[in-house]
């Protein structure tokens, strides 16, 4: 009997590790740090829980219930994930041990010789049964998690009713479940066993292709939030060539009248009408433009960019300062520049727009080649207000972070698919993020 209880315990110990490498894989803790401390106390707990079930005679629907519920208290507290996220991931283990179990009793029927009402653990195959039953498992956790990679980038609504279909399904799969048992008694027929066993089979697959499905829209939308990014970065690379262009041109504009105006004070002077040559000065100092600002670095796009944070610099008092030295050639196209180098600024300008700080709010640029590497650098006057996720990575601050704070996110994949590394320094006062890219 102590050998029986071993074995169901070491049967439980394994199907939890499994599931806690799928919560895992699916959920994100809230510290990284604590990776094996949840990992070990989810396996112990979990067989607990299951060992306690089956000492008690607790039948497989309520154990599966209770399962569940453990689960989802347990991600709870330790998953940082939406609610949404954490009740589709708690219902997956619960399908895994369905899935498994009836792959594991319809192969027992296949190959009975006689008319066995059941293939448990603990019989003469037991090693066999459970072989197939942790295989079974495996299987349907690998394809779990190549499911799930994908669909945590579906849209908030469309992921809630992926959440209720998900619940339905396990639900309808256990009434069904629970129907096929009390069929499958040891008089029907070995034939119509295995096939009653084969439609909850096939129940599952179904709920899996669903999944896939799933998983197919929310790679396609991902693709397309990425398109829709290029999209606006290239909409802004027109805005700021627009705007650097429509200031060239008042700029030439302006010097064209200069030099009538030049001509009128000489002309005053010539004939000594001092009083009407000051009437005129006043009254054109009055009409000049404060400033025509333009960067020249020999980029265009780099020019643009500049130029118009530039101007928004000085319309909210942000000392702004810039040094650019250029390689030869760039590692970048024009529209990875502007997703870089716009949005390292636009970040800036925001904390300059945001710093309470009684210090003048700055921002400084630098962009020069360090030895094989080109080096972007920005850094600006901060408040000291962050906030990091579990994995020590800056986020946003703001409330709806599916609609901000893809700036870095746009940043990092920029520079990851160019083999290079970037660099943040967050600070009381300061933060800077530094960028180096592999010259061609």
């Amino acid at each position: 009997m102590i050998a029986i209880h071993l074995w169901e315990i070491i049967i439980n110990i394994a199907e939890s590790i499994l599931i806690v490498i799928l919560l895992l894989k699916g959920l994100s803790l809230h510290n990284s740090k604590h990776y094996w401390i949840v990992f070990i106390c989810f396996v112990i707990l979990s067989s607990i829980l299951v060992s306690l079930c089956n000492f008690a005679n607790i039948g497989t629907t309520s154990t599966q219930f209770l399962n569940f519920f453990f689960r989802l208290i347990f991600i709870c507290i330790v998953f940082q994930n939406t609610l949404s996220e954490k009740v589709f991931i708690s219902c997956l283990p619960s399908f895994m041990s369905m899935f498994a179990e009836q792959v594991t009793y319809t192969i027992a029927l296949i190959v009975s010789t006689d008319n066995l009402s059941s293939f448990d653990y603990l019989g003469n195959n037991r090693i066999f049964s459970t072989l197939i039953y942790l295989l079974s498992e495996c299987v349907f956790v690998f394809i779990s998690m190549f499911i799930i990679k994908d669909i945590s980038f579906l849209p908030g609504k469309l992921y809630v009713c992926l959440v209720i279909s998900t619940i339905l399904a396990l639900l309808v799969s256990t009434f069904f479940l629970n129907i096929i048992v009390e069929i499958d008694t040891p008089s029907l027929p070995l034939k119509y066993r295995i096939q009653l066993n084969s439609i909850s089979i096939f129940t599952i697959c179904i709920f899996l292709t669903v999944l896939y499905l799933v998983q197919i829209i929310g790679r396609t939308f991902q693709k397309n939030a990425k398109l829709t990014e290029k999209i606006h970065i290239r909409e802004k690379i027109e805005e700021h060539n627009q705007a650097i262009l429509q200031s060239v041109e008042t700029l030439h504009k302006w010097k064209h009248d200069y030099t009538n105006h030049l001509i009128a004070i000489q002309g005053l002077i010539e004939k000594k009408e001092y009083q009407q040559l000051s009437h005129y000065i006043s009254e054109q100092r009055e009409n000049l433009p404060d400033f025509f600002t333009t960067i020249n670095t020999g980029h265009s796009v780099i020019d643009a960019i500049l130029t118009s944070k530039f101007t928004i610099a000085q319309m909210n008092n942000i000392i702004f300062h810039y040094s650019v030295i250029l390689p030869t050639n760039l590692p970048l196209s024009d529209v990875e520049i502007a997703g870089i180098l716009g949005n390292m600024i636009d970040n800036a300008l925001e904390a300059c727009m945001n710093t309470e700080s009684t210090l003048s709010p700055y921002i400084e640029i630098t962009i020069k080649p360090i030895r094989c590497m080109l080096q972007f650098k920005v850094e600006n006057s901060s408040n000291g207000d962050y906030k990091f996720d579990a994995d020590g990575h800056l986020c946003s601050t703001k409330e709806d972070h599916r609609l901000h704070g893809n700036g870095l996110s746009t940043i990092a994949d920029i520079v990851h698919n160019h083999s290079g590394f970037f660099d943040i320094s967050a600070k009381p006062d300061t933060f800077s993020i530094t960028i180096y890219l592999p010259l061609p």
